[in-house]
């Protein structure tokens, strides 16, 4: 009787776990997201950066590209282009999936862009908050001018309260580049319906596209240097065509 009364439990609370775990699963397949009736963004474009790591003496020590493409229905992140490790990142609206791609080995993983989207979403709020708590850091526009691969840029230094490794970071900015990605998505929404922490301290930022950063130790030297490497207004779609991939669906899994 033990035995029977023991086993019906198991079942019972077996199968009240199997319905749960159904009901989760359903809600984050590519199905029942309904978020994208228009998958498409507005504008193409590729922007690429190079980044470089300096060493005491202000010398190079390593140097990778990073790009963000903005396709037709997705956007495609590039980590360390060229580089043995480089791996994308893409977010497709009309799959309704994000894949994480490793180049070298010709394998992507194919998950949910709604279970992706409440990632980034949290992340999204936690550095909002963050941001309105750090009222004592500020960007302070200097006038000064200087021409960076071939854009005009106006210089602006961003000031961290509380950071213990870095001081300062210089900013140049340019209005030479016009793009208006307000209307394409990013990490899962249009770049219009996020909202960002205003603040008086802030007020001289004016806006433009970032040409070079230079991040400065609390020492005063400079530890990175960012710089624009390439912008055009088209994007290359090969990036979003999985075929020459190995797709593991992570939903398969589950």
């Amino acid at each position: 009787v033990k035995r029977q009364i023991k086993k019906d439990m198991e079942k019972k609370y077996a199968d009240s776990q199997r319905v749960r775990g159904k009901t989760e699963l359903e809600k984050i397949t590519y199905e029942n997201d309904k978020r994208y009736k228009d998958p498409t963004n507005k504008v193409q474009a590729t922007i690429s950066f190079e980044d470089k790591e300096l060493d005491k003496k202000g010398e190079v020590k390593k140097a990778t590209v990073q790009k963000m493409v903005f396709g037709k229905t997705g956007e495609c992140i590039v980590m360390n282009e060229g580089d043995k490790n480089e791996s994308w990142m893409i977010y497709n609206y009309a799959d309704k999936a994000n894949y994480m791609v490793n180049v070298k080995q010709k394998t992507a993983m194919k998950m949910p862009l709604i279970n992706m989207q409440k990632m980034a979403e949290a992340g999204a709020k936690a550095d909002a908050e963050k941001g309105t708590t750090d009222n004592h850091s500020s960007f302070k526009a200097t006038g000064e001018k200087q021409t960076i691969n071939g854009y005009n840029c106006i210089k602006y230094v961003y000031t961290y309260s509380d950071n213990k490794k870095y001081a300062t970071m210089d900013m140049w900015l340019t209005n030479d580049i016009n793009l208006n990605l307000g209307d394409n998505y990013m990490f899962g929404a249009r770049l219009n319906a996020y909202k960002f922490p205003s603040g008086s301290k802030n007020n001289e930022m004016k806006g433009g596209v970032m040409v070079r950063t230079v991040l400065y130790d609390k020492n005063g030297k400079p530890v990175s240097q960012r710089d624009l490497k390439e912008f055009k207004k088209s994007a290359d779609e090969q990036y979003f065509d999985m075929s020459k991939f190995k797709v593991t669906d992570i939903m398969s899994a589950l």
